[in-house]
């Protein structure tokens, strides 16, 4: 089905090509359209789109001269049809998505992005005496969205791999953002969060006691999907522009993340101290396609 969002904001190009570009930097205006049009997985609505990449369009405009335009998506099926049809050119994606996407259509990577502070634990309340997923047998654990790759794809795979079932072993709700209030007020034994969450527990009840049961370790990259039609040079010319001016597009990236009055900053400001990463390879996400099949999701 042909997605209905349309493009809905432009950044345009502050700089022409010039005599002293690079190759690399020639090479992204030659091999690639002339607008490149940009999607977030993770960002609906044009507001949005503008304020968190405005800064890293303007500044990748200023060094290449391709004009970057925003196309707003509203989840990650929207995103791979328009990969598919040819209405976007690249998606920034979690890993998830990129597993979905990548089955329905025709994508690289051109870059990604690696976040320390990017992993799934499993927490139970302390009174339960819980040290292992064993010992979550018989209990209520709140997850969070469905598809999240942080609070229920990564928990669940963990659950699964150890042996239980989520089906027979455990009973299981998805909460959302309110898995962390249900945990605190006793309401479940157990909750799928990201690392970052943990942070937030002592919002809630600053004397909460909690185990941490599993631990994922760094997860799977973020990586800035590009349609493959795009072709090889397009996508190379790209991810050696964002490498050779890593520093000065990557600060562009974060700045909204650091502007408190901003809506979509908290999305943002997962990626301050993260880094710009030019190996990710299709097979890190065999782990996300098993969970995928161990909770019997459709890719």
């Amino acid at each position: 089905m042909r997605p209905t969002s349309q493009a809905l904001s432009t950044v345009t190009a502050v700089a022409l090509l010039s005599a002293g570009m690079t190759a690399a930097h020639a090479d992204v205006a030659e091999q690639c359209p002339s607008t490149l049009r940009l999607a977030d997985t993770g960002i609906e609505g044009a507001e949005e789109l503008r304020r968190a990449f405005g800064p890293f369009a303007e500044q990748f405009s200023e060094i290449t001269g391709v004009n970057m335009e925003f196309f707003a998506v509203s989840n990650r099926t929207a995103a791979a049809n328009a990969l598919r049809y040819d209405s976007i050119d690249l998606a920034l994606a979690g890993p998830s998505e990129y597993v979905v996407m990548s089955s329905e259509a025709d994508i690289d990577v051109a870059f990604g992005l690696e976040r320390d502070a990017y992993g799934a634990k499993i927490v139970a309340n302390a009174n339960l005496g819980a040290e292992d997923i064993e010992d979550l047998r018989g209990t209520t654990l709140a997850f969070g969205d469905v598809g999240s790759m942080t609070n229920h794809i990564t928990q669940g795979w963990m659950i699964e791999d150890a042996g239980l079932s989520l089906d027979r072993d455990l009973d299981t709700v998805h909460a959302g953002d309110a898995r962390i209030q249900a945990l605190v007020n006793g309401d479940v034994d157990a909750a799928a969060l990201g690392y970052r969450d943990l942070d937030l527990i002592p919002e809630y009840d600053a004397d909460f006691d909690y185990d941490v049961v599993a631990d994922s370790g760094t997860m799977p990259r973020d990586p800035m999907v590009a349609r493959a039609e795009l072709g090889e040079g397009c996508i190379a010319a790209i991810r050696d522009t964002v490498q050779e001016h890593e520093e000065e597009l990557f600060s562009a990236f974060v700045e909204p993340g650091k502007d408190e009055g901003f809506n979509e900053a908290q999305e943002r400001a997962k990626y301050l101290g993260a880094r710009f990463v030019y190996d990710i390879s299709d097979d890190e996400y065999d782990m996300v396609r098993e969970a995928y099949d161990y909770l019997g999701f459709d890719l």
